[in-house]
């Protein structure tokens, strides 16, 4: 894969949910006390993001592994990717004006041990939608905007990563990656 390719099969697709993302803003407000605010919006936003990131995940593992079978399922997809980089576990991004939500950190708890929590929540509510927790809440309500908003600084992340394992060492370090919601991933 070359940047062209990468533009047209990757990032296009990342503009849109990020556009859909940012539109959700006209009613419900991007912003941390909004964070458990549920919505079906949010949840086909969630759905389809986790499936991107499963995707691009793929994409980055044959890239490390010359184009050779990545692993089955996320988890070993992103130890291997973290196995490449111990630092993708630590990036993180701030949301541009005018939203100002600091240090999300969407990697961290990924790990040969666990799953971050909004990757869990993205498997119950794919899985076991109608199933209710303790407190009688179903898992739709997991589709909320922390989970969306911590999902797409997850691709958007992983966006990067394969952009810049994509760079020709010939190449300035011009990052035409920008984002109408993110800064710059940030250690």
């Amino acid at each position: 894969m070359n940047r062209d390719e990468f533009f047209n099969v990757y990032w296009k697709c990342y503009r849109l949910l990020e556009r859909d993302l940012v539109q959700t803003d006209d009613y419900v407000s991007i912003d941390k006390d909004n964070y458990n605010t549920f919505s079906n919006q949010y949840l086909k936003l969630f759905i389809t993001i986790c499936s991107e990131i499963d995707s691009i995940a793929e994409t980055l593992c044959r890239e490390i592994n010359n184009n050779n079978k990545p692993p089955y399922g996320i988890k070993n997809k992103l130890v291997m990717l973290i196995n490449e980089d111990s630092n993708l576990i630590n990036y993180k991004v701030h949301t541009k004006y005018p939203y100002n939500i600091k240090n999300i950190t969407p990697m961290i708890k990924f790990s040969e041990d666990s799953m971050s929590d909004w990757w869990n929540a993205y498997n119950d509510i794919k899985h076991r939608r109608y199933e209710t927790n303790d407190a009688g809440r179903y898992n739709y309500t997991k589709a909320n905007l922390k989970n969306v908003l911590y999902a797409m600084a997850a691709l958007y992340i992983l966006n990067c990563t394969l952009y810049e394992r994509l760079k020709d060492s010939d190449e300035n370090d011009f990052n035409p990656l920008d984002s109408i919601l993110f800064d710059d991933r940030v250690l």
